[in-house]
């Protein structure tokens, strides 16, 4: 079963999905950063550093490289000749595919890890993987409804 959706409405879901699944990955890669010593505080007091999760930000990356690949004009499909240059062709098809199921996972995987595990990056995790998850799962729909007007 088709849905048809209108090309406009595509678009606009599609740059919704887009900003969504943004806005807390930029809270989250700013929570990286070391905080700023206080205005008031004494010199030879160092600013409260909380713990990293090594694997959150490592979902983290790889959210944010899941999110890239979703750019309008990113084409996926340049890598495939740079990888026929070191496997052959039908393994070069499956890396490709592998590397975007991945992509596609790890989403998912970094929502249920914040979800479980307390971490300071969690809420925006939780929310970026949510968003980024869905634009996984409804960009190839959006953006063919948005292509089919050419």
């Amino acid at each position: 079963m088709r849905f048809a959706v209108d090309h406009r409405l595509a678009l606009v879901l599609y740059a919704l999905l887009l900003l969504a699944a943004t806005a807390p990955l930029v809270v989250a890669w700013l929570r990286l950063l070391p905080p700023e010593r206080e205005p008031f505080a004494a010199l030879g007091v160092k600013p409260n550093r909380d713990k990293r999760d090594v694997f959150a930000v490592f979902l983290l990356v790889n959210i944010t490289v899941s999110l890239l690949l979703h750019i309008p004009g990113v084409n996926v499909d340049v890598v495939l000749p740079l990888l026929t240059k070191w496997f052959e062709p039908e393994w070069a098809n499956h890396i490709l595919m592998v590397g975007l199921i991945w992509f596609g996972f790890i989403a998912g995987l970094a929502a249920a890890y914040s979800l479980i595990r307390k971490n300071p990056l969690r809420w925006p995790l939780v929310f970026g993987g949510l968003f980024t998850l869905l634009l996984s799962l409804t960009g190839a729909t959006l953006t063919s409804a948005i292509r089919a007007t050419e």
